[in-house]
């Protein structure tokens, strides 16, 4: 699937956390690092089936679809490695007047980062992704299945989880993503296989910079995505690919340096900040569930014995809480979010996170709730199961207004709720083989 033609990327992030843009010829760099080139502002805006629902929005063809300026994040292009000699570059939207749109995910979660600026401190995040490897064919077909040739856990427990076996088998298409990332300058860590046949996780080294870790993070989907087609296979974040089998997760660590480098997390020197900022996660975790788990199926993956937090409950060595303290002292001393799914934005996720750190922080209080202990199981209030409820609550949230903005606010919950009520409508074949000869 090499391309012979050469031209630039130009990418910007959609509502969906998803990559549009055109291609450039490629002797028109000028004109790509000096924000010249445009695309339709209402690419920002389109719902998961890519209609930008003008009736909602108010931004497509009844607006006249105005244009916005691809604005380069750096004024460096980088070689594509499955296309040398093509270069990529990712942008922010900005107006034809040089202003940062409203519903640009990346100026939404760099106002979240100047407010930790202003404070003098710097979150340091590191992002770990989960994903399915899967068989093309199967995927054409709208049965999901994994490559024969790494599915070697068998029908009855098919749990594959850190199995070296399936490490080996899928070795080439894990080399090629490692070598795309690392000519992307994008800093892949540590892979594993994770517990769903032909699922895997490959973890991003820490970055100091939230908003280039997520940029990070979806030049990283792309880079799996293509390394996956180069090897004849189809990759898939989403939240919950398989009924039987666990589900894709954006897990999120976070410490917090001051102006001298010292991670206030550090219980050693401050017993409190850790705590508050985890009570800050649980208070608000609700309110953001509309952006952690922004789709109908995401609400699939967070049900009980499904490896995946179903309470807003938190613990130290406990992966089954929705906020973990894997470190409590010393320079590592970190939260890790567990609730988002992989198919969330990866820019609204991080500016819901480390905005409802700053609200543990401002209000310093702990849990109500003690931690959990390993083999401990949670007495915590339950986050929502039902995607149309946690849309709601996500509109009327001031604390979702204040992270977000207003308007994108309305927005973003008007696209979900009709994608919501859209999907909940839907008569399916599992309503028909349950329903139909039983009613």
């Amino acid at each position: 699937m090499k391309s012979t033609e050469q031209h630039i990327d130009v990418m910007v992030v959609d509502m969906q956390g998803n990559l549009r843009g055109k291609w450039i010829p490629i002797d028109q760099q000028s004109k790509v690092l000096d924000g010249q080139v445009r695309l339709p502002v209402s690419t920002q805006v389109q719902d998961i089936w890519g209609d930008d629902n003008d009736n909602l929005t108010g931004m497509g063809p009844d607006a006249g679809d105005p244009d916005g300026l691809c604005v380069p994040i750096n004024a460096q292009l980088i070689e594509t490695p499955w296309n040398p000699g093509s270069q990529q570059i990712l942008c922010s939207m900005q107006s034809v007047v040089g202003e940062n749109m409203f519903c640009d995910p990346r100026s939404i979660l760099a106002n979240v980062l100047e407010k930790f600026t202003v404070r003098g401190l710097t979150p340091v995040v590191a992002v770990e992704l989960e994903f399915y490897l899967l068989d093309t064919p199967s995927v054409v077909a709208g049965v999901p299945a994994p490559p024969p040739h790494i599915n070697i856990a068998g029908q009855i427990k098919p749990y594959q989880v850190y199995d070296m076996r399936v490490m080996d088998r899928a070795e080439p298409t894990l080399k090629l993503i490692h070598e795309y990332a690392k000519a992307l300058n994008i800093p892949s860590d540590a892979s594993l296989a994770e517990i769903g046949p032909g699922q895997f996780e490959i973890n991003l080294m820490h970055c100091d910079n939230a908003v280039q870790a997520a940029d990070e993070a979806v030049l990283f989907k792309r880079v799996v995505d293509r390394a996956a087609i180069d090897s004849n296979m189809t990759a898939t974040f989403m939240a919950k690919p398989y009924t039987e089998h666990t589900g894709n997760g954006l897990h999120v660590h976070v410490s917090l340096l001051d102006n001298e480098g010292n991670n206030i997390f550090d219980q050693a020197n401050n017993e409190n900040n850790l705590v508050w900022a985890a009570n800050g996660l649980l208070e608000t975790m609700k309110d953001a569930q509309g952006i952690l788990a922004p789709h109908g199926n995401s609400y699939k993956r967070l049900q009980p014995d499904s490896f995946a937090p179903v309470q807003m409950s938190w613990g130290h060595d406990h992966r089954g809480v929705a906020v973990r303290l894997p470190e409590t002292h010393g320079k590592a001393a970190r939260l890790e979010h567990r609730v988002a799914g992989a198919d969330a934005n990866p820019y609204l996720a991080l500016a819901a996170i480390l905005s409802g750190i700053l609200h543990g922080l401002d209000k310093g209080a702990k849990p109500k709730l003690p931690a959990l202990s390993p083999g401990e199981t949670s007495s915590a209030e339950f986050l929502h199961h039902d995607w149309l409820n946690a849309v709601n609550q996500f509109s009327e949230s001031e604390f979702i207004k204040h992270t977000v903005g207003e308007k994108y606010q309305r927005l973003f919950a008007s696209v979900k709720r009709f994608e919501a009520i859209t999907i909940n409508k839907t008569v399916d074949q599992l309503d028909w083989l349950t329903y139909l000869p039983r009613l």
